[in-house]
């Protein structure tokens, strides 16, 4: 049995202004709600080491006053005023500034946002105040060894490259980054061609384009830099070992992935659907529920614009981490087998079902058209990607990890009190 879609599935609009702005929208006349994304196409891997984390903190400072609302509680209480959500994220790619707010409170927060991004002023004080606000971001992130060991991943998934930087920055670069470097980089960015609208929620398109238009149609045309490709090719294992003294010991198995590109993409998402997404997964099956081996173990993909990876996470105890390694890469490494049909259709179900149950929410369906609208160029409807999920054979599940899953390809990191390196490496094989 396979999944399926409504029989009236929403419809995503696209409107291009003449300026290069893209501004998509879904009406959703059942909601009381309006949740708005603004996309803008660069994140931390357009950033040189010197400047790293300047688009995290470009997106903490455009928070921080306009020359209509010179203070930041001006900005944050409009929307909060109102009972809504006003928050932001910068990811490797992408830079996303959102909110959700009720229906009656659209136009207002609207404006706010496109205010935030065109006239935050940027005052040498606010820059002082927040470069120590994300000086200890980037201090908590990290204390943390569950976010520590994912700092570890990228930089062995992703050596010499601004992948495999913390998205943050570092102490160093955040210290040093000036006000006109900021400015630099948003002129060079934040440019209409270069953003994506993103409005779903209890309002009509026209109205949206009428708004947009009148906030937007001045906004002038600037030319943005290319990201730095990835090129390089894993040949050999690698293992790295971070002491901590904690009651826990966090590990993260990952090997190179797909990019957004490739058609293969489907197929390993299906992988980590099985192999470690959910708790009829084969990885909590078999390490949390048969062996209790860890409280939190799962997998995940990450796909780029022209790289990937696939990783699992997990938090074991210290004493039983060579027994949860072993079970995590014997359960890998069964992917490589044929895979049983009732499985693959029980993970195609679980990602269609999610996918539908997500979408019942203005927020979700926003991000939904947005993300793929900045980095793809297009917007996939959820039956199209239901689609592309049925059609994904257990043979290319196969393929796909016989592909990626090989020995010379692993990394595995660990944060906590392990100095077990040698057995540790018998298991990789290095």
């Amino acid at each position: 049995m396979t999944p399926a879609t409504t029989d009236t599935p929403q419809v995503f609009q696209k409107t291009t202004l003449p300026n290069g702005l893209r501004v998509l929208t879904c009406e959703m006349p059942h909601t009381r709600s309006v949740s708005i994304s603004i996309f803008v196409g660069v994140g931390s891997r357009y950033e040189s080491d010197e400047e790293a984390g300047v688009s995290h903190f470009i997106e903490h400072l455009v928070f921080k006053g306009t020359e209509i609302r010179p203070d930041p509680v001006q900005i944050s209480g409009l929307i909060e005023g109102h009972g809504g959500v006003l928050n932001a994220s910068t990811e490797q790619e992408l830079t996303v500034y959102w909110c959700k707010v009720a229906e009656s409170h659209f136009s207002e927060s609207l404006e706010l946002l496109i205010d935030m991004l065109r006239n935050s002023l940027f005052e040498d004080d606010s820059i002082e105040k927040e470069r120590m606000v994300v000086l200890e971001e980037l201090a908590m992130i990290n204390d943390q060894p569950a976010a520590r060991v994912d700092t570890l991943i990228d930089e062995m998934i992703w050596p010499n490259h601004p992948l495999g930087r913390d998205i943050g920055g570092t102490k160093e670069s955040v210290s040093s980054i000036s006000r006109d470097a900021m400015l630099r980089h948003m002129n060079a960015y934040y440019s209409p061609a270069n953003t994506v609208i993103s409005i779903a929620g209890s309002i009509s398109t026209e109205e949206v384009l009428d708004q947009v238009n009148e906030l937007c149609g001045d906004w002038p045309e600037s030319e943005g830099n290319d990201w730095s490709p990835f090129t390089h090719e894993q040949s050999e294992s690698q293992l790295r070992l971070e002491y901590r003294n904690t009651e826990q010991l966090h590990l993260s198995i990952a090997l190179p992935g797909l990019d957004l590109h490739d058609p293969g993409r489907y197929a390993l998402d299906m992988l980590s659907v099985m192999l470690g997404e959910g708790m009829s997964s084969r990885l909590f099956v078999e390490v949390r529920e048969k062996r209790g081996l860890a409280y939190d173990v799962h997998s995940g993909v990450s796909h780029f614009q022209d790289t990937g990876a696939f990783a699992i996470i997990a938090g074991v105890d210290t004493k039983r981490v060579y027994e949860a390694s072993a079970t995590i890469l014997e359960q890998v490494g069964a992917m490589r087998k044929p895979v049983p049909a009732a499985e693959l259709d029980r993970a195609r179900q679980l990602v269609a079902g999610r996918i539908m149950l997500r979408m019942e929410d203005t927020r979700a369906v926003s991000g939904w058209m947005g993300s793929q609208e900045a980095l793809l160029g297009r917007v996939l409807t959820v039956d199209d990607v239901v689609y592309n999920i049925n059609q994904v054979t257990g043979d290319e599940v196969c393929q796909v990890a016989d592909d990626l899953l090989s020995t010379e390809k692993l990394n595995m990191a660990l944060v906590g009190p392990c100095r077990g390196r040698k057995r540790l490496e018998r298991l990789l094989h290095l």
